[in-house]
């Protein structure tokens, strides 16, 4: 069964607060099957709080433009805790993209919020959060939330499956039989022949290297390093029409 999705909403304004409950609402009732959770707040400080006591959640519904403390500043802040979570951001602008680009943000909404750009919003943290890739290591199988990793290495005769918590996997599996099962998912990306890297977790690109979360880097070939970067690029504003 898809595990209970926690998301979290903050905005300022009460009306869109109504608006994305019913939204919510809606959704639950035409998918059962992808069990969700809002809780609402009316300020950054309010979500601040209340994640300290009682920890983060799988999704983060984020006002752009908010007193005191923007939905920018309040990711940043949600990024520093180590948290992993997709952020989605509302806005009555497009201007915000690259902002969005530099907290890992999977991209954001338009106000007023429609249903269908709602739906795809969490759609896309439930499945994140559920898929998973099945990989051999020395102790038998493990099935790893596709989401939790950040990218993979091919090291000698083993490949080293880096994931969110910093911890380190390895596998005997080749990495072509491990892109042979995530290429059908377009945030696995080869950005060189020994590298697999999840451009949900690509904080950016230098050149000549690709950063990643955790402080990482993959090197990028010279002669790819445009390629490279415009499929960065192109990943993250995709997501801008949510």
């Amino acid at each position: 069964m898809t595990r209970l999705i926690e998301i979290a909403l903050c905005d300022d304004n009460v009306e869109d607060i109504e608006i994305i409950r019913m939204l919510a609402e809606q959704f639950a009732s035409e998918h059962p099957e992808f069990p969700i959770r809002l809780s609402a707040f009316n300020s950054a400080e309010e979500l601040l709080r209340f994640i300290e006591s009682n920890g983060g959640f799988d999704l983060y519904i984020l006002d752009v433009l908010m007193p005191d403390i923007t939905g920018i500043h309040l990711a940043e802040i949600i990024r520093r805790r180590g948290e992993r979570a997709e952020i989605v951001f509302l806005t009555v602008s497009r201007d915000y993209a690259v902002d969005a680009f530099s907290v890992s943000a999977c991209g954001y909404v338009l106000k007023p919020v429609c249903k269908g750009s709602f739906d795809d919003a969490v759609l896309r943290a439930v499945q994140k959060k559920n898929e998973t890739l099945t990989v051999k290591t020395k102790d038998g199988l493990r099935r790893i939330p596709l989401y939790n990793i950040v990218m993979i290495e091919s090291f000698n005769h083993t490949r080293e499956i880096t994931m969110t918590d910093d911890s380190v996997l390895e596998t005997s599996a080749t990495l072509s039989e491990l892109f042979e099962q995530l290429s059908g998912y377009e945030n696995f990306y080869m950005p060189h022949r020994a590298y697999i890297a999840n451009l949900d977790h690509t904080v950016g690109v230098i050149r000549y290297d690709m950063l990643m979360l955790g402080d990482r880097r993959i090197p990028i070939p010279k002669n790819q390093f445009v390629t490279v970067r415009d499929v960065v690029q192109n990943y993250f504003f995709k997501r801008k029409n949510l």
